[in-house]
């Protein structure tokens, strides 16, 4: 798709800054990201944010059968001319039921990306897989390993119920308009075993030992009895390994 095609259809609509409207452009790069859904093995997908439908395109070639989410109504009118099933929606707010493909794809809007990753997980037995195109800081936060900079809490609990992977890096060049950083493509599968059991105490257990990264677990853990805990205390959370994370949650929960 070319950027004379967008404003062709567009006409004199405007993206919205405020929803973080950016459409992919390069149909190869569409074309990879369709390509990746056949490694998740389900012949339905939702796809989150079509747009104009790019990604649906190669989609619906692959023969997949899509519906989509997208919350704007001209874009929705497109889609349908296309023979696409759209709900008019927003993802963050529209009733989720087993009614849906247990398989996401789509771009995330930048503005609203973790916030959806947080939908997706919280719902995480009913959407076990999603290929999903993000921004790259975002990408590596979550793949983070310890004692990089983006390491935190996020890191730890997405790797813990999903095996994770960055397929590939996106240029600013290949959306219109050209967002401002680099975004990248990442394929999730549900871990059918996790570690451990992600619980609301749990999670709030990741938050806290991340709540000053500057200090240690002994002054993150001011709330916890830690008084006959066997783990060095000194360290802080962001040299923990996710193995090391668990340990520690389970020893504090004895």
């Amino acid at each position: 798709m070319k950027v004379e095609d967008i404003k062709r259809i567009l006409g004199d609509k405007y993206l919205s800054k405020s929803r973080g409207q950016t459409l992919l452009l390069d149909e190869n790069i569409a074309q990879k990201i369709a390509d990746l859904v056949g490694c998740v093995g389900d012949a339905r997908v939702l796809e989150i944010g079509p747009g104009l439908g790019i990604i649906t395109k190669h989609l619906i070639e692959k023969g997949y059968e899509v519906e989509a989410v997208e919350v704007d109504t001209d874009f929705c009118k497109y889609l349908r001319s296309m023979g696409v099933e759209v709900i008019n929606d927003d993802f963050l707010e529209f009733s989720i039921d087993d009614s849906l493909p247990r398989v996401i794809v789509g771009a995330l809007p930048f503005s609203v990306s973790i916030k959806i990753l947080l939908r997706l997980k919280e719902y995480r037995n009913h959407f076990k897989e999603w290929v999903v195109v993000m921004q790259k800081e975002v990408a590596t936060r979550l793949t983070s390993t310890p004692n990089e900079k983006s390491y935190s809490s996020l890191s730890i609990l997405f790797q813990i119920l999903y095996q994770m992977d960055i397929e590939f890096d996106i240029p600013p060049r290949s959306f219109f308009p050209a967002p401002e950083v680099t975004s990248a493509v990442v394929k999730a599968s549900l871990r059918k075993k996790p570690m451990i059991e992600v619980s609301d105490g749990f999670e709030r257990f990741l938050q806290d030992i991340f709540r000053y990264r500057r200090k240690t677990l002994k002054n993150n853990l001011f709330d916890y009895d830690i008084k006959n805990i066997n783990f060095p205390l000194e360290r802080r959370a962001e040299s923990l390994s996710v193995y090391e994370v668990v340990k520690l949650y389970r020893e504090l929960m004895k």
